[in-house]
Parts: structure tokens; C-alpha cells; sequence
């Protein structure tokens, strides 16, 4: 990431904290790293999530990943998050099942879990979650991928 990325990370986490945090967010970006395991070992790789809850429990998510710095391959996906535990205001676990592509041109489906921890009223949390997929490229070539993730989220 360049400097200019920081920075202006920086500035947007900075400008979001200095509210307090509402008492159910209604949605998430969540920017952090994931450690994949496709077959060819494990591949660390930037990622991004969002979430928007059109109620208390059930809202859209999306995701998208990259394998490499070079974007040489990478996996977007967009589906459904399920807000199955909450003990606000500190913790929340959120399950999303979603569909999507891995590029260079494979269909994927999957879903995943996360645990989300306000550890203070700012509206920022610590996310950690486990994701897998199943990639299709052809009826002979299905594999899975596995990944573990991990990341600041900014809700409002």
C-alpha cells in the first residue's frame, strides 16, 4: 500500500471515530488482510468487506479480494448476512452466505462467519472471521478455498 493510502485511510478512520457508535449499526466496511489456503499453499491477500442491514438481523454483504499486489487473481462476491448473535454493545457474530466470481473466470459460492468487537463507544471495531468457498472451473476442475480474516471495521 503507498503512502497517499495510508494517509488517506488515516484521515477517514480518524473523521468516522469521532462520533459515538449508535446502538445497532446498520452497516460495515471492513478493510484487513486474509491468509487463503487454494491448494497451491497458503497466499496472503488484501481484502474489503461490506455490509448494510436493511433490518435488526438480515442485510447484504459483499467482498472482494486480492491474491497479489499485482492483482493477477483475486475473488469478488456479493450475498446475504445474517446477524445470528449480538451482545451489544461489544460483540457481534454475523454468518453471510454469497456468490460471486474468482478471477480469472471461475464461479464461486461460499460464505463465511465473523466476530466483530467494539472494544470501545467509537464506531470502530476489530473483525476476525473464517470464509470458504468453492470454486468452479469446470466440472473436472472444483476446488475449495479457505481463509482466515482479519480487519478493522468502521460502522455506522
Amino acid at each position: 500500500m503507498t503512502g497517499r493510502g495510508v494517509g488517506a485511510g488515516a484521515v477517514v478512520a480518524v473523521a468516522l471515530a469521532g462520533a459515538p457508535a449508535a446502538g445497532e449499526p446498520r452497516g460495515a466496511v471492513v478493510v484487513g488482510g486474509e491468509l487463503a489456503v487454494t491448494g497451491g499453499g497458503p497466499v496472503q491477500r488484501l481484502h474489503l468487506d461490506g455490509m448494510a442491514f436493511v433490518t435488526r438481523r438480515i442485510g447484504a454483504y459483499a467482498s472482494v479480494s486480492r491474491l497479489a499486489l499485482d492483482g493477477g487473481s483475486g475473488l469478488v462476491t456479493a450475498g446475504v448476512a445474517y446477524r445470528a448473535a449480538a451482545a451489544r454493545p461489544r460483540l457481534e457474530l454475523v454468518v453471510h452466505f454469497d456468490a460471486g466470481a474468482a478471477w480469472p473466470a471461475a464461479p464461486t459460492v461460499g460464505g463465511g462467519v465473523a466476530t466483530v468487537v467494539w472494544p470501545s463507544r467509537w464506531p470502530v471495531a476489530v473483525v476476525v472471521g473464517v470464509r470458504g468457498h468453492l470454486l468452479v472451473d469446470g466440472l473436472a476442475d472444483t476446488r475449495t478455498a479457505w481463509s482466515l480474516t482479519g480487519g478493522l471495521a468502521l460502522a455506522r
